[in-house]
């Protein structure tokens, strides 16, 4: 069963052991030591590339190592998971996430790039075996990634409602991120302790929402805007959310978390998030470029969409996204 702090005395049950560090530049930031001798890994990109991966688990063989201790974003928690699957190593993870909005520590599963294109990883055993939530990890975090973070958290908690997989579990979970964000949304930009924290959690509980029930279109819209324009995830995500809803229509139980009574209310709240967030859409976006993303959605990932999208539905709501 994983085990959650929310402080960092969980590093000492690293007394005695060989741990891989994975890290990425918050490391350093957060003037973090670790009770013990460790080989550092930092090899990945923002986005895990399969030959990275396939870098780490190396080192992780020759380094004999008996733990692996991720300390950074998603990605890097997801860079971890992949060094133990594709090492096939029953050894522990814990995970300490510097940013409030992938939940990676919350899921089983891990997302990888390979030849440019995104892949998924899915084990029970990648689950995280211990988590620190610490406030204190999102001191150094840049306000843009905050809002990136934040804006995955809330796409994903929304995604697993409608979700054709939501069960009362994962809709409990998703209902309560959905407050804690939109509540503590400022005292968290402002980088107060106490909105640091309600947002790891928020971001926590939409992680094991999506544990139970994946994501949806949204998610499987946004990978191509962030490989072809280098949006971060959170803010490519928060993009297609919004559009994917008003095609879509109904799901009012949700409009009336985010503050509206009906769809086109909540879409109009959301969309007015974004433009206060100051988060715009990729510009010089080509009608090549909409072809492009259209055909690189699979069809076989929207399954668990509540509503179908066809590939010419799929082409327009990437145009709506281009217009802003």
């Amino acid at each position: 069963m994983q085990q959650t702090f929310y402080d960092f005395s969980a590093f000492e049950m690293l007394k005695g052991k060989k741990p891989l560090l994975v890290c990425d530049d918050a490391f350093e930031l957060l003037n973090i030591s670790l009770p013990c001798k460790y080989t550092r890994f930092d090899g990945f990109t923002s986005n895990p590339l399969y030959d990275d991966i396939m870098d780490g688990a190396e080192l992780l063989r020759m380094s004999k190592c008996d733990f692996i201790v991720a300390i950074g974003g998603g990605s890097c928690i997801d860079a971890a998971k992949g060094i133990k699957h594709y090492n096939h190593a029953d050894i522990p993870i814990m995970a300490v996430p510097t940013t409030s909005g992938t939940g990676s520590e919350a899921t089983h599963f891990a997302v990888i790039y390979k030849n440019g294109e995104k892949h998924s990883v899915a084990d029970a055993r990648l689950l995280p075996d211990i988590v620190i939530l610490h406030p204190g990890a999102l001191k150094t975090l840049p306000v843009y990634q905050k809002k990136c973070t934040m804006l995955d958290a809330l796409c994903q908690a929304i995604e697993s409602w409608w979700s054709k997989k939501a069960t009362p579990e994962s809709i409990r979970y998703a209902k309560e991120a959905i407050r804690l964000i939109l509540d503590n949304m400022e005292s968290y930009l402002s980088n107060e302790e106490q909105g640091n924290q309600n947002m790891l959690t928020a971001s926590n509980l939409a992680g094991k929402a999506i544990n139970i029930t994946t994501t949806t279109a949204p998610h499987a819209m946004s990978y191509k805007l962030t490989s072809l324009y280098g949006l971060p995830h959170g803010h490519a995500v928060a993009l297609c959310l919004p559009k994917v809803w008003r095609y879509m229509k109904g799901f009012d139980d949700i409009a009336r978390e985010i503050g509206g009574q009906n769809c086109e209310e909540a879409v109009s709240v959301f969309e007015k998030m974004l433009g206060d967030l100051d988060m715009p859409p990729p510009e010089n976006v080509t009608d090549a470029d909409i072809d492009i993303l259209a055909n690189s959605v699979n069809l076989q990932r929207l399954q668990n969409n509540p509503v179908g999208l066809d590939k010419e539905t799929i082409k327009n709501l990437y145009t709506q996204i281009r217009g802003g």
